[in-house]
C-alpha cells in the first residue's frame, strides 16, 4: 500500500530473507491477503487492514480486551509459524499497524542496526519449548486423627521436613536440566510458569523455558531432551514437555554471545 490511504493500515507480521522465495500463507488477520516490501536484504511481509477494525484507535480500545486481542494475535501466529517452517523469520510484536508501507520502512530503517544483528543472531535458529510438570498429585493427608497435642506437631514437622526435601529434590534437578538445555542451545530464557488455566492440567508447571537451536542441531537436542525426560520421571517425579519449532520470539532482543550490541526493542 503505497501511500497514505486513510481507510487502511500495514500490519507487519515479521522479516524474512529477501532473495530466496518460498510459499507464502494465503491469508492473515481477518482473512486480508499478504504481501511484502522490499527492506534492504531482507523482506517484510505485512497485510493491508481496514484502519476502523485495526488501526491506532482500534487498538487504543480493544488493546486490552482478551477476546478481541486473542484471534488477532492467533493469526499474526499463524503468518509466522508458516514462514517458519519455511525458512528463517525475525518475528515483529504487536500491533505492528503503520500508515503507509514509507513509514513501515522508515520505522524499520530507524532501528536497522538492532534488526541487522538480530537477523544475523536468529538466522539458522528456531525456538523450542520446554515445560516440566510432575507425574504425580500431591499425596493426600493422613486420615487418622492425632491422639495428642504433641503428636499433631510431630506430624506437622515430618510433613513440612518431607515437603522441603522434595521441594530441593525437585528445585536442583529443574536447574539441572535447564543448563543442561541451555548448553545444547544458542540461548535460553526461563518465563513464568502458566497457571493451570492456560494449560488445562491439574499439575502445576514447574519450568516454563525457551531455547534457541540451530536447525541442524535440532534432533540433537530433541534427543537430548528425551533423555531427560526420562531421567526426571525416573528419579525427580516429573516429566518434560517439549513443544516447536516456532517463531524465535523469545530471542528477537537477545544478546549474542560476546556481542553487547543488540539489545532494546524491535518496532
Amino acid at each position: 500500500m503505497s501511500g497514505a490511504d486513510p481507510a487502511a493500515v500495514v500490519h507487519a507480521y515479521g522479516l524474512v530473507q529477501g532473495d530466496e522465495p518460498r510459499p507464502m500463507p494465503e491469508h492473515g488477520i481477518m482473512n486480508a491477503d499478504i504481501r511484502t516490501i522490499s527492506f534492504h536484504h531482507l523482506e517484510v511481509v505485512v497485510s493491508d487492514l481496514a484502519a476502523a477494525s485495526f488501526g491506532e484507535a482500534a487498538w487504543a480500545e480493544h488493546g486490552e480486551d482478551t477476546r478481541w486481542v486473542t484471534p488477532v494475535a492467533a493469526a499474526h501466529h499463524d503468518v509466522l509459524q508458516h514462514l517458519v517452517e519455511h525458512g528463517d523469520v525475525l518475528p515483529l510484536q504487536l500491533p505492528g499497524i503503520y500508515p503507509s508501507d514509507e513509514a513501515l520502512v522508515a520505522a524499520l530503517d530507524s532501528s536497522r542496526q538492532v534488526l541487522e544483528r538480530a537477523w544475523r543472531f536468529l538466522a539458522g535458529r528456531v525456538e523450542w519449548s520446554v515445560q516440566i510438570f510432575p507425574t504425580s498429585s500431591p499425596r493426600p493427608t493422613e486420615a487418622t486423627t492425632p491422639r495428642s497435642g504433641r503428636e499433631y506437631l510431630e506430624r506437622r514437622r515430618s510433613q513440612q521436613d518431607a515437603r522441603s526435601t522434595e521441594r530441593g529434590r525437585r528445585e536442583v534437578a529443574l536447574t539441572q536440566t535447564d543448563e543442561v538445555l541451555a548448553r545444547g542451545s544458542a540461548a535460553s530464557v526461563v518465563r513464568a510458569p502458566l497457571d493451570a488455566a492456560v494449560t488445562g492440567r491439574d499439575e502445576p508447571m514447574l519450568l516454563n523455558s525457551a531455547y534457541l537451536v540451530a536447525r541442524d542441531e535440532e534432533q540433537r537436542f530433541l534427543g537430548l531432551a528425551e533423555e531427560l525426560h526420562h531421567d526426571l520421571v525416573a528419579t525427580a517425579a516429573m516429566r518434560i514437555k517439549v513443544t516447536g519449532p516456532w517463531p524465535p520470539y523469545s530471542f528477537v532482543v537477545a544478546e549474542e554471545p560476546h556481542d553487547e550490541g543488540l539489545s532494546g526493542a524491535v518496532p
